[in-house]
This record gives structure tokens, C-alpha cells and sequence, in this order.
């Protein structure tokens, strides 16, 4: 039985949600307020029963939470991407391979940039922290079926988008070549 109150919780949006918006317009940038802030109601929904009755400090720690959550996933992405250039820089030898490596890296790149934050999220749980898709279920709150069924859509959007960038029809040669050593080609872990 949910014993959520609707209007309990819009009250407490409409008091509180400025604070929280001011308390976060002072640690990040303007245009990630909103989203976080609405994570962090999202948070004070799910968990509106375990509530103490100081809300405004709980919600401020919330909002501090949803804020490092935030700049965890941005760092995870900006750490991937730097991965990714790496993987493409050894062995170059000649001005033709490096051209063609870093031709590589930008349709990488852009490809990247196609996904939404979700599907980017699912992709560096799994191959850049290493977890198992029950594991990623775990962490997200999904059954594993969803989970493994948006992480298999994930990577084959990214092996599209990379085909494309690559000025491919459909996955092949150097999409498959950078799919496979970012392991979006091998059968999913369990």
C-alpha cells in the first residue's frame, strides 16, 4: 500500500522548492538547477514517509546528493571520453594513420554526443565502472529485464550513431573495431 500523500507533497514542493533552487543556484551551474532540484523532489516522493519533521535541512542534503550524483556521472563521461582518445592515440606511426585516428576519435565523439544522459549513464556503469546489469538494476532501481533490454538498445545506438559518423550503412569494419574495444560488441555480462 503507498502511503505517499499527494497533497502533502505538493505543499511541501511549493514551500520549499525555491530554497532548494537558490541552495543549488549557489553550487552549480543555471541551467542544471532545475533538473536537480527535481531529482531532488523526486527523492523527497519516493522517500516522503522517512521524512523527519525538519524537512528543509533533509531536502538541502538531498539536494547536495542529487548535486555530487551529477557531477560523478558528468566526470564518469568526461573520464570516458578521455579513455576513448587514448584507446585511438597508440600506434599511430605515419600522418596517414594519425589522420585516420583522429578522424576515428571525432566520429567517437560524436556519436557519444547522439545518446541521451540515460543511456550514456547505462553505458559507463556498465563498461567504464565495470558492473554487471544486475548490478546497474541495483543502482538505477530497475528490474534487470528493463535494464538489460535499455542497455542492449544503448549500445547498439552507439554502434549506429558510430557507423554513421564513420559514414557506414550499419556497424562494420572501424565501427565494429571501436565497438569491440569499448566491449559493446560481446555478449552481455550477467
Amino acid at each position: 500500500m503507498d502511503e505517499r500523500d499527494p497533497e502533502a507533497f505538493r505543499a511541501l514542493y511549493r514551500a520549499h522548492y525555491r530554497t532548494v533552487c537558490r541552495y543549488l543556484a549557489a553550487r552549480t551551474e543555471r541551467d542544471l538547477v532545475e533538473d536537480i532540484a527535481a531529482e531532488t523532489f523526486l527523492v523527497a516522493w519516493r522517500k516522503q514517509a522517512e521524512m523527519p519533521g525538519h524537512v528543509v535541512p533533509w531536502l538541502l542534503n538531498t539536494a547536495s546528493k542529487c548535486l555530487a550524483n551529477q557531477r560523478r556521472s558528468k566526470a564518469r563521461a568526461d573520464a570516458l571520453i578521455e579513455r576513448l582518445g587514448e584507446l585511438l592515440r597508440p600506434g599511430a606511426s605515419t600522418i596517414e594513420e594519425r589522420i585516420a585516428q583522429q578522424e576515428q576519435l571525432q566520429a567517437l565523439l560524436a556519436a557519444l554526443t547522439t545518446l541521451s544522459e540515460r543511456e550514456l549513464e547505462l553505458l559507463l556503469l556498465s563498461y567504464w565502472d565495470g558492473l554487471a546489469p544486475r548490478e546497474i538494476a541495483e543502482v538505477l532501481e530497475l528490474s534487470p529485464v528493463l535494464l538489460r533490454a535499455r542497455l542492449h538498445r544503448a549500445s547498439r545506438r552507439l554502434q549506429q550513431a558510430l557507423a554513421s559518423e564513420l559514414g557506414h550503412e550499419r556497424p562494420h569494419s572501424e565501427a565494429n573495431r571501436l565497438a569491440e574495444a569499448l566491449d559493446l560488441a560481446k555478449p552481455e555480462r550477467t
